[in-house]
C-alpha cells in the first residue's frame, strides 16, 4: 500500500467538524492534489479570455488576481486535446546569456535575439508534437534539428554543451536545407551548415510561418505563456526592466505579423506595479500597454452595492470551490454553498443595515482570488463547527491576517529591503494607529525619519498604490486605490486624514 493510499484510508473526519476540508490551493501550480486539477476549480468569472479576440496578449494585475491561474488553465486544457499545445515559459529560466558570448556590434540587441530564438524554438518544438505532422518531411527535419541541437534549443533546460559557450552558440541546420533549401539560400551560402544562433532567426521566422501555414496546422492552437516576470527581477536595475520591455516588443512582433493569419499566440503575465514601473520608461512603452494589456480586476462596485451576492465573481469563485468540497464530503448543501458554510448573521450594527459574512470577510481583503481562497482554507485544519458563526469567522480572520501580512511582505521586496519592509511594519503603521487625525504630510515626515532608499514621496505613493495606507475623510469614508469608483482627483488630499485596510490595522488590534 502506498503513501497516498494510506492517508487515503484515515479515519474519517467528524461530519460536522471543517477539518480536513479542502478549497484548493492559493497557487495555480499548487492545484495538483490527487482527484482535483485546476480545471475543476477554475471559470472566467470576469470574461477575460475573450479579449484574446480583440488581439489583446498582455494580462495585468496584482498579485494574487489570478493571472498564473489563466496561463496554467490553458497549459492543462491544451495538455487534454489534440487541438491546441501550450508551453508555459518563465524568465528566470532563460540565462542564456550566461552560457552564449555575443560579437560586440551585437550585444544591445542581445535580450530581443534570446527571447525571438526562445520563441521560435518553442513554438517548432509545439508543431513537431502534434502526432498528424510526423507523416511529413519538414517535420522530420525539424525533429532532428532539435535534436542535434539539444544543447542550444533546450534553453529552460541549461542543456548548454561547452562548444556553444565558445563558439557564440554555433547551431547545425545541413539536414532543414533538404526541405527549406529556398529559405536558406537568401541567408546563406551553400556550403554553410553551422551558424551563431541569432544568424538563424531570419530563416526560421519564415520557416514557422510556413508550418503554421500547412493545412495540418491551420487550425491548431499554439500557446507561448510567459509567466513569473516578477522573480528575481530588480526594479532598480536597468538591464531588468529592458528585458520585460524587450519581451514586450517581440512578443507585439510575432501576435502581430508572423502569427497574424492563425492561432498561435505569446501571452504575457504581469504584475500592475511592473507595468507601472516600466511603462513610463521607454518611447513605446506606454502605447505597448495600452493597446494590448487586459487587467484583472475583480471589484466592481455596481455588483458590491447591490443587495444580492449571487453576481459579484469572488463570491461565484468561492461557491464553487465549497460546492466541489461538499460533493467530495458527501455533504448536501443548498442553491447558495456559501449559506451551508456560514451561518446567516447580521455583522452589522442594529443600527446599520444588514453586512453579510461574506461581505464583512471582503473588508479584510483586497478583493482577489488569493483572499478568498487564503481565509477559506483558514478552517481546513481547525476543528469548527458548521455553519460557523460569527466566533469562528473573527477568530478564523486573524489567522487570515497573519498569513495574509506574510504575502504583503513579499510582494512589496519589489521596493524595498528587508530592513526597509521591517520599518514599515515596526514602525509607519504602529505610528498611523496611534496618531489620531494623521494628516499625509504627517506620513510623509514620519518616512522621511524612518530613512529609505527611495525619496518620501515615492514610498508613500507605493504604499498607497497597494492600498497599505489609505485615504479617509472627515466622514469616515476611505478610499482605496484598487476599487475603481474611487476618484480623488477633486479632493484636496492634504485635508484628508490616513489610515490602514482592516488587514493590517487588525495585525496590530484585536477584531471585536
Amino acid at each position: 500500500m502506498g503513501i497516498f493510499e494510506k492517508l487515503m484510508k484515515k479515519t474519517e473526519r467528524p461530519r460536522s467538524s471543517t477539518r480536513g476540508f479542502y478549497f484548493g490551493a492559493t497557487e495555480a501550480e499548487g492545484e495538483n492534489i490527487q482527484g482535483q486539477s485546476l480545471i475543476d476549480y477554475f471559470e472566467d468569472y470576469l470574461d477575460i479570455l475573450s479579449d484574446l479576440e480583440k488581439g489583446k496578449f498582455i494580462f495585468v494585475g496584482r498579485k494574487g488576481v489570478g493571472k498564473s491561474a489563466i496561463a496554467k488553465f490553458i497549459k492543462d486544457t491544451s495538455d487534454l486535446t489534440n487541438e491546441s499545445y501550450a508551453k508555459l515559459l518563465r524568465v528566470n529560466d532563460f540565462e542564456i546569456e550566461k552560457h552564449i558570448q555575443l560579437e560586440e556590434k551585437n550585444h544591445e540587441k542581445k535580450e530581443k535575439m534570446i527571447f525571438e530564438w526562445l520563441i521560435l524554438v518553442n513554438i517548432i518544438k509545439l508543431i513537431v508534437s502534434h502526432e498528424c505532422g510526423q507523416y511529413t518531411a519538414e517535420y522530420d527535419k525539424l525533429k532532428k534539428f532539435l535534436d542535434v541541437n539539444a544543447g542550444i534549443v533546450n534553453v529552460d533546460q541549461y542543456q548548454f554543451v561547452e562548444g556553444t559557450k565558445q563558439k557564440g552558440g554555433q547551431v547545425s541546420f545541413g539536414g532543414l536545407k533538404h526541405v527549406f533549401g529556398g529559405i536558406f539560400k537568401n541567408y546563406f551560402d551553400t556550403k554553410v551548415n553551422k551558424a551563431e544562433f541569432y544568424k538563424l532567426i531570419p530563416p526560421l521566422k519564415e520557416i514557422v510561418k510556413v508550418m503554421l501555414d500547412f493545412e495540418v496546422n491551420r487550425d491548431l492552437e499554439f500557446w507561448l505563456l510567459f509567466d513569473d516576470l516578477d522573480i528575481n527581477f530588480n526594479v532598480k536595475d536597468d538591464r531588468d526592466n529592458v528585458k520585460i520591455m524587450e519581451l514586450l516588443r517581440v512578443a507585439k512582433e510575432y501576435n502581430n505579423e508572423i502569427f497574424r493569419n492563425n492561432t498561435t499566440r505569446i501571452l504575457l503575465f504581469i504584475r500592475d506595479d511592473i507595468r507601472d514601473e516600466i511603462a513610463p520608461k521607454y518611447e513605446d512603452s506606454a502605447k505597448i500597454f495600452n493597446t494590448y494589456q487586459t487587467s484583472l480586476n475583480w471589484y466592481d462596485h455596481r455588483l458590491y452595492t447591490e443587495k444580492s451576492e449571487e453576481l459579484i465573481p469572488l463570491k461565484k469563485l468561492a461557491n464553487r470551490r465549497i460546492k466541489i468540497n461538499f460533493d467530495k464530503n458527501e455533504i448536501s448543501y443548498g442553491t447558495d454553498p456559501w449559506l451551508t458554510l456560514f451561518q446567516d448573521e447580521n455583522y452589522s450594527g442594529s443600527d446599520y443595515p444588514k453586512k453579510s459574512s461574506f461581505k464583512y470577510i471582503l473588508d479584510f481583503t483586497f478583493y482577489r482570488p488569493r483572499d478568498i481562497i487564503t481565509f477559506l482554507n483558514t478552517m481546513t485544519d481547525e476543528s469548527c463547527t458548521y455553519p460557523l458563526n460569527k466566533g469562528a469567522v473573527k477568530s478564523l480572520l486573524k489567522k487570515f491576517v497573519d498569513i495574509n501580512i506574510t504575502e504583503i511582505k513579499s510582494e512589496l521586496k519589489l521596493f524595498f529591503s528587508d530592513t526597509e519592509i521591517s520599518k514599515i511594519f515596526n514602525e509607519l503603521f504602529p505610528y498611523i494607529i496611534q496618531k489620531q487625525n494623521v494628516k499625509p504630510k504627517d506620513v510623509q515626515d514620519k518616512i522621511e525619519q524612518l530613512s529609505f532608499e527611495l525619496n518620501r514621496n515615492k514610498v508613500f505613493d507605493i504604499l498607497i498604490n497597494y492600498s497599505l495606507i489609505i485615504y479617509m475623510d472627515s466622514s469616515g469614508t476611505l478610499y482605496f486605490n484598487y476599487r475603481d469608483n474611487t476618484t480623488l482627483g477633486n479632493v484636496n488630499k492634504s485635508e484628508l486624514y490616513m489610515s490602514l485596510p482592516k488587514c493590517i490595522y487588525h495585525y496590530y488590534k484585536r477584531i471585536n
